[in-house]
């Protein structure tokens, strides 16, 4: 397979799941026909190099090993002796190869349509005739479509999620994310990982629109938060594609605050993966989504680090401005009321600032910013004092004052630094001591506090993660 190809599954999967998802919320049950039908045409029209065959696969959201498991129990049901078939077979069939006459109405039998509609077939009736003389009278149409409306309002009426179990889940989620703040986040991806499989098994029961609408959201924030402890686990990768999926169902939920936030996510793991035209464009994206408020102020901010890095200078201190203009103009439900790790309170602000400050060469005003930021963590509420901000504020004030030629102000800001235990050494805070390392290397009497900072990175996070990946996949 080429790359090509397997980008154009990937992005054909991407449409699907967008457009399935969005279909299925505005639904109180399992998808007719009819919707089903619907599906295929959108995702064919999104995606047409994919054939109808595998627009209908995808319409379903299944795999094609989940499929062909369809298949044998159509078989089984219907008393019909199982074929050999085989994942090769499916995939030329869905590659555009035509399957024999006796598949074609077994598979026709499994997605409860025609030959045609497959993609097996063509119609050749004139398009007068199609929906002509033998099109049901409109008279009957309306009466078929008030009985159906009448039928889908009364079952809906009887949710299969009852509204304690979506509270339950609801909190459960804000409770993970203010752990967040302090516990370490290994742990915690285990917990998310679980509350997510939660919320996407309850998405597969009868449910309101309502109930759809927040349990995507709720899913969505779940990825939101995992693709935080990626990136505190170092693996960027990872971390972008749970960032872009919090987007995707802060889309499908009509989240906006969710949306902007997401984007935020991409912007930082572009920052840190150097991509900083990528990380600006995601800043101003998200500020499409909202403008104002505290999401507001942290995307102004990720747009300045952008700037800084970019050489934009100008634009930066004008990003730091806006930041700190629109914070009282707006709240919102993620940042404001869930708040936990999703909060970007003024000491997160200033923290920052002071990454800013460094990256556009002044060392005084990120010793100033940076110290704001601890002295506003040191007189905060216990709760929400976020230990990996804090770490970093300390440690770009380590840098701040080596870049200013102060190590005994540096060895201070070092001193809680190297008092974090292992688990909660993030991956972040050890690539920007390794900033730090290279600037004590080059100075008189800076070996010591090198070695300290070397022996600290070699034990962090990313490598717990890692032992603790490799010890499960050894079981």
């Amino acid at each position: 397979m080429t790359q090509s190809t397997r980008g154009g599954d990937r992005a054909a999967l991407a449409c699907a799941t967008i457009i399935r998802n969005r279909t299925l919320a505005s639904l109180s049950g399992p998808p007719s026909a009819a919707v089903i039908q619907r599906m295929v045409d959108e995702i064919h029209a999104c995606c047409p190099q994919q054939t109808r065959f595998k627009c209908r696969r995808l319409a379903h959201g299944w795999t094609v090993e989940e499929a062909i498991e369809h298949f044998h129990a159509l078989c089984d049901r219907e008393g019909v002796k199982r074929r050999g078939l085989t994942e090769r077979s499916w995939r030329e069939w869905e590659a555009g190869a035509r399957p024999d006459r006796d598949y074609t109405d077994l598979l026709c039998r499994l997605y409860e349509t025609g030959p045609v509609q497959l993609g097996f077939a063509h119609d050749y009736t004139p398009d007068d005739l199609r929906s002509g003389p033998s099109a049901p009278p409109v008279l009957d149409l309306i009466t078929e479509a008030a009985d159906e409306a009448g039928a889908h309002a009364e079952e809906a009426e009887a949710s299969e999620l009852g509204s304690g179990a979506l509270e339950r889940l609801r909190t459960q989620v804000i409770w993970v994310g203010k752990r967040y703040v302090a516990e370490a986040p290994l742990p915690l991806f285990v917990e998310m990982r679980e509350l997510q499989e939660r919320t996407r098994r309850a998405l597969d029961k009868r449910i309101h629109p309502g109930q759809a609408r927040e349990l995507y959201f709720l899913t969505g924030a779940l990825c939101g938060l995992m693709a935080n402890v990626s990136m505190d686990m170092d693996r960027r990768i990872p971390a972008d594609t749970l960032a872009r999926a919090a987007w995707t169902y802060g889309k499908v939920a009509g989240h906006a605050a969710l949306m902007g936030w997401a984007r935020g996510m991409q912007a930082s793991v572009a920052l840190w993966d150097r991509r900083y035209s990528d990380a600006a464009k995601y800043a101003e994206e998200g500020l499409t989504s909202m403008n104002v408020g505290s999401g507001a102020t942290r995307l102004h901010m990720l747009r300045a680090r952008s700037y800084a890095l970019l050489g934009r200078g100008r634009e930066a201190a004008e990003a730091l401005r806006q930041a700190a203009d629109v914070r009282s103009a707006g709240a919102d439900e993620l940042h404001d009321e869930i708040a936990g790790e999703f909060a970007f309170r003024p000491a997160k602000e200033h923290y920052y600032a002071a990454v800013t400050h460094l990256h556009l060469g002044s060392s005084a005003a990120a010793i100033e910013s940076a110290g704001e930021s601890l002295s506003l963590y040191a007189s905060g509420d216990p709760e929400n004092r976020s230990y990996g901000c804090e770490s970093m504020a300390s440690a770009h004030l380590a840098i701040a004052h080596l870049m200013e030629g102060d190590a005994t102000g540096a060895e201070g800001a070092m001193a809680p630094i190297l008092a974090l235990p292992p688990d909660r050494r993030i991956g972040s805070l050890g690539t920007t001591l390794a900033t730090g390392r290279a600037l004590l290397s080059s100075r008189p009497g800076g070996a010591h506090m090198a070695r300290q900072i070397e022996s600290f990175c070699a034990v962090g996070l990313p490598q717990h993660a890692r032992q603790a990946i490799s010890d499960r996949s050894g079981r």
